[in-house]
């Protein structure tokens, strides 16, 4: 029986259309991956400050300048957090995000997330980050409930896999229309 509904941020709640910004600048995100990846996962465990602490430089371009672009193609989806509010009249509704020390407070109005999550699990805070199983532990156990109770929703298929490695229920985020069906087949 599902008691909780779990969800990335970035990409899912939060879009901030990473890719684009990546090219805009230059980037070659099939020949740069591991060192995205690296660099995110590093910054997601607070092993480094941010991501772009890496990335930006690597573009040849500061901080700022990243900040300015990606100012404008990023911000909430509406139509998911409204939903989340139905959710929660039957469910725990909890984030879980990889996301540097700066935390999602940095990026976005975080009273928004306490408004519609039961938690908010910050992966730098904990010191494990997705995929790490550890990760979807933590952020099962602050909402009082067992893996196999949860559904994990993210735009990325290695979290996914990462949440059914553990024994968590999985919808891939594509758009909010496709993952509303697949979730309410779930439910």
């Amino acid at each position: 029986m599902i008691k909780a509904i779990i969800f990335d941020c970035f990409g899912v709640v939060f879009t901030d259309h990473f890719g684009e910004v990546y090219t805009h600048f230059g980037g070659d995100l099939k020949k740069d991956y591991e060192l995205i990846e690296k660099a995110f996962f590093d910054a997601s465990k607070g092993e480094i400050e941010s991501g772009m602490s890496v990335i930006a430089p690597h573009l040849g371009i500061t901080e700022a300048e990243w900040g300015e672009v990606e100012e404008k193609t990023r911000g909430f989806d509406y139509e998911l957090l409204s939903y989340t509010k139905d959710l929660r009249k039957k469910y725990k509704v909890g984030m879980l995000s990889n996301v540097s020390n700066k935390g999602l407070s940095y990026y976005m109005d975080y009273s928004v997330l306490l408004e519609h999550f039961d938690d908010i699990v910050e992966s730098a805070k904990i010191g494990f980050a997705k995929p790490e199983a550890r990760a979807f532990e933590i952020a099962a156990e602050r909402l009082s409930v067992r893996l196999d109770e949860c559904v994990f929703v993210d735009d990325r298929p290695n979290y996914i896999e990462g949440a059914q490695h553990v024994g968590m229920k999985t919808v891939l985020y594509t758009d909010f229309k496709d993952f509303k069906k697949r979730l309410e087949f779930l439910l």
